[in-house]
């Protein structure tokens, strides 16, 4: 097969792996088939992805393809790898590119080679993992079979790889970032909902509204325990004294001039908020900590 032919065939199983990789799923699953997807792609045997911390390397998953993968990623985050002088992933920070790490000639391997205590590394792949401008990890992986050198395109198909897993794992978090910002939306929206119905739906009394608080000052519900002020709305704590009374939906809606929709909503979010299953649980909620307010209040 002629070297043109090779890079071809190493970019198509590039490309696949990514596309599997895609579909892994959340975050954690993307990261952790990541290095298996590498060797599959490149006819590896042995991957190690690991990210930057504080200036070390930190192995944050691993697939062998002989042998407990658990085992090794356990012994290789016990033994972080600071980046700095000699080692040769120092170097590739600066020029961002995969290389082809030669055979260490000599005793000092670990001092040049990241992991090398741990995975016995001889000739060997490496390549930077760049999201935004900067290096967030490496890919590190090997071929034990003699028959098989690594070469350029090898090289070439790890540094793609490398690129590929850092578009996919941005998606990710993205992804993730956006599903959380929803259910915090939903939540403020949810919130903003009960206070509105609060300004809406009350009925407007000429006495009451002449002495109400002019706005400076929070308006507090007038009975019940202060645990029960803190917790509830005061138009959730007007809902829930009609329920004590063992009043319906309908009931309550008429005798606070609301919907019957809008005092659905404040009953789930009492219950909620009450942790009650129900309304029996919520009455008896209140009922207890209205007694030790009683209690208290005796002399």
């Amino acid at each position: 097969m002629s070297d043109a032919e090779e890079r071809l065939r190493v970019l198509e199983a590039v490309l696949e792996a990514a596309d599997r990789l895609a579909d892994a799923g959340p975050v954690s699953e993307i990261v952790d088939h990541a290095p298996a997807e590498c060797c599959r792609a490149l006819a590896l045997d042995r991957c190690v992805l690991s990210r930057i911390d504080d200036g070390a390397l930190v192995a944050e998953a691993v697939h062998v393809a002989d042998g407990d993968a658990a085992a090794v990623l356990g012994a290789l985050k016990e033994a972080p790898v600071r980046l700095g002088y000699p080692l040769l992933e120092a170097e590739m920070l600066r020029r961002r590119r995969a290389a082809i790490v030669p055979a260490p000639e000599d005793g000092d391997a670990a001092a040049r080679h990241a992991f090398a205590g741990v995975m016995g590394w001889g000739e060997h792949l490496a390549a930077p993992v760049v999201l935004e401008g900067r290096v967030i990890g490496f890919l590190h992986g090997d071929r034990a079979a003699a028959d098989r050198p690594l070469a350029a395109a090898d090289r070439d198909g790890l540094q793609r790889f490398a690129a590929a897993f850092a578009d996919i794992f941005e998606r990710a978090v993205l992804r993730r970032r956006l599903r959380v910002q929803r259910q915090e939306l939903r939540q403020v929206a949810s919130w903003a909902d009960a206070r509105t119905s609060e300004l809406s739906d009350g009925a407007i009394d000429l006495a009451v509204e002449r002495d109400a608080p002019a706005g400076d000052e929070p308006v507090r519900a007038q009975g019940g325990d202060a645990a029960l002020r803190d917790l509830l709305t005061r138009r959730e704590l007007d809902v829930l004294e009609h329920m004590v009374r063992g009043e319906t939906n309908a009931d309550i809606a008429r005798a606070l001039v609301v919907s019957e929709g809008t005092v659905k909503f404040h009953v789930k979010n009492i219950l909620r908020k009450l942790h009650a299953s129900n309304r029996a649980e919520a009455t008896s909620r209140y009922l207890r900590l209205s007694l030790r307010h009683d209690e208290r209040a005796l002399p």
